[in-house]
C-alpha cells in the first residue's frame, strides 16, 4: 500500500478514536451511593451525635437536664426522647444505650445510683413510646463524667444530664 492510502485509514482511525474520549469525557461521573452506614453516620452527625469511646453519643443538652436530686424526665424531656427515638427507628437504629449523669455535690455512690435512675427514667419512657426494653441497655456514671466544671452552678447543671449513645453497623 502507498502512504496516500493509509493516510485516510489513519484520519479515519483518530476521529474515531476523538469521538470515543469526546464520548467517554462528556458521560458524567458515576457519584458513589453511600453505604447504609454512611449514611447513617452522616444523618447521626446532623443530629448532634459525635463519635465517643463505644460508639456515636448525643448529649441531650437542656431538653434533658435534671434538677438536682432528681430522677425522672420533664415534659419537655420525654417529647426530646420521643423525637430522637422515631429518627434513630426511622435511620434502623435499634439498639440503644442510656447513659445516666450528676454532679459531683452529695455522695459518690448515692450519685451513682441517681445517674441510674435517670437513665432508666429515659429508658422506660422509651418502652412505653414502643421501644423493645431489651435493646436499652441503662448505665449510671454518677460524677464520673463531667461536661463542665463541677466548679460552678452553671458547670454543674449541665452534667445533670442523660446521653443517649448508638453503635452503628
Amino acid at each position: 500500500m502507498s502512504s496516500q492510502n493509509l493516510a485516510p485509514r489513519w484520519r479515519a482511525l483518530l476521529a474515531a478514536l476523538g469521538c470515543v474520549v469526546v464520548v467517554g469525557c462528556s458521560t458524567a461521573p458515576s457519584v458513589p451511593t453511600p453505604s447504609p452506614t454512611e449514611a447513617k453516620v452522616s444523618a447521626l452527625r446532623s443530629l448532634g451525635f459525635e463519635p465517643g469511646d463505644d460508639g456515636w453519643e448525643l448529649n441531650l443538652g437542656v431538653k434533658l437536664l435534671f434538677e438536682s436530686d432528681v430522677g425522672s424526665v420533664s415534659d419537655e424531656g420525654r417529647e426530646a426522647v420521643a423525637e430522637l427515638a422515631r429518627t434513630l427507628s426511622a435511620l434502623g437504629i435499634e439498639r440503644i444505650r442510656i447513659e445516666g449523669h450528676t454532679d459531683n455535690l452529695g455522695n459518690a455512690k448515692y450519685n451513682e445510683a441517681l445517674s441510674l435512675r435517670r437513665a432508666e427514667s429515659v429508658a422506660q419512657h422509651l418502652v412505653r413510646i414502643g421501644w423493645r426494653d431489651s435493646a436499652i441497655e441503662r448505665r449510671g456514671y454518677g460524677a464520673d463524667k463531667p461536661v463542665a466544671d463541677n466548679a460552678t452552678p452553671s458547670g454543674r447543671a449541665q452534667n445533670r444530664r442523660v446521653a443517649i449513645a448508638v453503635k452503628v453497623e
